[in-house]
């Protein structure tokens, strides 16, 4: 698909058309569109209809580096919704933007005290997407904010119906110093279980596969 064809499903009237050029802009790195797809954005934001749309041209934002959207990233940051789809990938995105290399792990830790658990996700998911590597004393500080993050207070209760953010940190930790890592990631296999429906504990098989994997230094495949 050619970037002006792209251009234009970007003012298309239908919901799809936007969602799946915003998709393709942002996996194929489209700098030339950054624009149009913020503008697109600015035209979406209000719709809650729309939320799809919205949550893929956000991350395509976030895949483009286009740092003039920051602002109205951190509006959707600032608002820390609990459960929404939409803050979660505005975490990411912010932290995308934010940052001044993947190196950086200040704009993780800046909004870690306050998170709530779609943010602290978003937060977490940046880390572990572009597989970050932030400086040690900034690894240890992320560790140690999120040592119990699959206890928040947004999770309890709820733990079988929402994911364990310190799946991200754990995929993370496979590009990090393993001396660093190694206490949290047997933290998360020893604690990796989730409360059903009925009150009884289930094994997080997932968490418990990124950690052996990460222990390896390997990277698992995350969506």
């Amino acid at each position: 698909m050619i970037p002006e064809e792209l251009r234009e499903r970007l003012l298309s009237r239908k919901s799809a058309d936007r969602r799946s050029a915003a998709r393709h802009i942002g996996k194929e790195q489209l700098t030339s569109l950054s624009a149009p797809l913020f503008t697109a954005y600015i035209k979406e934001r209000n719709d809650k209809r729309t939320w799809e749309t919205q949550v893929e041209m956000i991350k395509a934002i976030g895949s483009l580096g286009y740092k003039p959207a920051l602002s109205e990233v951190e509006l959707l940051v600032m608002q820390n919704a609990p459960y929404d789809t939409l803050t979660i990938f505005a975490a990411r995105t912010y932290v995308q933007l934010k940052r001044s290399s993947l190196n950086d792990g200040q704009p993780v830790l800046s909004l870690l005290p306050h998170a709530r658990l779609s943010v602290l996700t978003g937060l977490l998911m940046a880390l572990s997407t572009d597989r970050m590597a932030p400086e040690r004393e900034d690894c240890k500080d992320i560790i140690r904010a999120c040592w119990d993050a699959n206890k928040h207070p947004d999770r309890t209760g709820q733990e079988y119906g929402l994911a364990d953010p310190r799946t991200y940190l754990a995929n993370a930790c496979a590009g990090w110093d393993k001396q660093l890592t190694a206490g949290f990631l047997h933290h998360c296999i020893f604690t990796a279980f989730d409360i059903n429906l009925l009150g009884n504990k289930v094994e997080n098989k997932t968490l418990t596969d990124i950690c052996k994997k990460a222990l390896s230094g390997k990277y698992s495949k995350l969506n």
